[in-house]
């Protein structure tokens, strides 16, 4: 009855990779040096699971059992049981280790019991999945041969391009360097120039002003002297009239008064005319003589604007002298450079490895005390976490020998149940066996026909 009362077992999953038999698995041990026999594989054991499992974690992980030792020494270095963990510890470590393997291998259900109690075809499938994977290993290794040369090579151009970026950027600094040494004084020039620039816009300005107010002058000058020479050719004209006048003249009194009396007033009308004549003519000169001083003026800003021009010329020049000295200057310190190369750049390395040193050396020192700190942090938390271990351990202890007890007692039960159904079923068989005896034979004695 408890036979028929169980649940059937679940459909095996099939791995996502081709399943090895026996012989194949054998010779794939074997090539690897792993020591195993069939028995090992058809009837296997923890022992002998165990050691083909150390075997494969230190041919295909280069991983051997010895290399589980010091990291579990530091471990127990930090715990105060020593002797109660030193196995386990060691067994965990192990387990992890095949764990990646089987994981790496594409077995995401590997357990503890893969090691302590394995099955044959549990074990199988999962030498499998190993020994395909070191199959494909051994395939793809010229690939990641070329993959780790390639990476090697990126690692070295990586390096020199590191380097040639560390000499531009000390380039730069130096040129930054010059630059901001030099500033002040391109700027006390660029002040200077702007000055100068400004001076000459507004003598410029006044040089335009004036030359219009001379042009007008001028021409105002040349009208006058038209009127002047109109003024005098009117004069001679009327010089002459007058002389012609006198040689026409006729003996008859009043006419001569008359022409005396127009001429009188003629004569008072041309000096007024000359008069303003000679007015106009010095307010002329007096122009004349401020546009003559305006034009001297004029001249010598003139003169200082080309002074100045070719001031700014020699400056220019200068600079251009500057700049060809200095081009030739750092020439020269270039090749003094690299006459002084070698020292400079084993200089450097040596004053840069002492920094990457000293920079590493406080790193350290930083990186042990805070590993320090996390030690002991750890440890104190260690501590606590081990007397509740302790108490827990103890309560575990205390519900493992209860659940024991619970179940050699139900097992008790269970027995001593199914023995009493047993022997209910058999008591109830013989009854009814008796019952059917005595039917059958009453039916005899009495005549009785019984219907099956």
């Amino acid at each position: 009855m408890s036979q028929s009362n169980r649940r059937p077992p679940n459909s095996q999953i099939l791995p996502g990779f081709p399943s090895l038999g026996l012989p194949e698995l054998m010779e794939c041990l074997s090539a690897l040096g792993i020591p195993a026999q069939m028995e090992d594989l058809t009837k296997p054991t923890a022992v002998t699971t165990q050691g083909i499992y150390a075997g494969l974690i230190e041919a295909l992980m280069g991983a051997p059992m010895e290399s589980i030792e010091a990291p579990k020494q530091a471990l127990l270095g930090m715990m105060e049981y020593k002797d109660m963990y030193n196995d386990a510890l060691q067994f965990t470590m192990f387990f992890r280790h095949v764990r990646d393997l089987a994981n790496l291998c594409g077995i995401t259900n590997f357990s503890l019991a893969d090691l302590t109690r394995p099955e044959p075809a549990r074990f199988k499938t999962v030498l499998s999945g190993i020994m395909n994977f070191a199959k494909f290993r051994d395939e793809r290794a010229h690939f990641q041969a070329q993959l780790q040369a390639k990476l090697q090579e990126q690692a070295e151009k990586t390096v020199s391009l590191r380097q040639k970026i560390d000499q531009v950027e000390n380039d730069i600094s130096e040129i930054t360097a010059r630059n901001a040494a030099e500033r002040p004084q391109s700027e006390q020039a660029q002040k200077r120039n702007d000055g100068l620039r400004a001076e000459l816009m507004e003598l410029r300005s006044q040089q335009m002003k004036l030359s219009s107010e001379t042009e007008e002058l001028k021409k105002e000058r040349q009208t006058l002297m038209d009127q002047a020479a109109h003024n005098a050719h009117l004069n001679t004209q009327i010089q002459q009239q007058i002389l012609s006048a006198k040689s026409r003249l006729v003996q008859s009194p009043d006419r001569i008064k008359k022409q005396i009396s127009e001429m009188s007033i003629s004569l008072s009308s041309e000096k007024a005319r000359l008069s303003s004549f000679q007015l106009k003519a010095r307010e002329l000169s007096n122009r004349l003589e401020v546009i003559n001083s305006l034009e001297l003026d004029l001249k010598n800003l003139i003169d200082l604007q080309k002074t100045i021009e070719a001031q700014k010329v020699k400056i220019e020049e200068a600079k251009r002298n500057k700049t060809i000295g200095e081009s030739k200057k750092e020439s020269k310190e270039l090749e003094l450079k690299n006459l002084q190369s070698r020292s400079d750049q084993l200089n450097k390395q040596i004053e840069n490895a002492q920094n990457k040193l000293d920079r590493q050396q406080e790193l350290t020192n930083e990186t042990r005390e805070r590993h320090n700190k996390r030690l002991a942090e750890l440890k104190a938390e260690y501590t606590v976490r081990s007397k509740e271990r302790g108490v827990w351990q103890k309560q575990r202890d205390l519900l493992l020998a209860e659940q024991k007890e619970l179940e050699n007692e139900m097992s008790t039960f269970i027995q001593t149940h199914e023995n009493e159904i047993n022997d209910l079923l058999q008591a109830y068989w013989t009854m009814r066996r008796q019952a059917e005896d005595y039917m059958n034979t009453m039916s005899v004695k009495l005549g009785l026909q019984v219907k099956t």
